[in-house]
């Protein structure tokens, strides 16, 4: 049995997974973004610059691909029944 590697990209920080989806997102003008951030994953070779601002490569692509995304309502579903349940637990100890 063989467990195959997890891809491995570049290691951003969290300021640049931050920028990265910004311009995933292509809603953020440039000089609303972090400058040293820019760099960093122009040198990644995860961004380019284009006449529109800077835009995705195709390994930024994947990059981007790969960050976390964050919990749909659906799955915060299960902590809002964890903690009613918590609560109804509360309420009978104090009567």
């Amino acid at each position: 049995m063989s467990i195959a590697p997890k891809p491995s990209g570049p290691v951003l920080s969290a300021d640049e997974e931050v920028t990265l989806r910004r311009v995933a997102f292509g809603q953020s003008e440039v000089r609303a973004m972090r400058a040293q951030d820019l760099a960093q994953l122009r040198k990644l070779r995860l961004i380019e610059d284009s006449k529109d601002g800077p835009r995705l490569t195709a390994e930024g692509k994947r990059a981007f691909e790969a960050l976390p995304r964050p919990m749909t309502l659906r799955e915060s579903a299960g902590t809002d029944d964890l903690l009613g349940e918590m609560n109804r637990m509360l309420e009978r100890t104090r009567r």
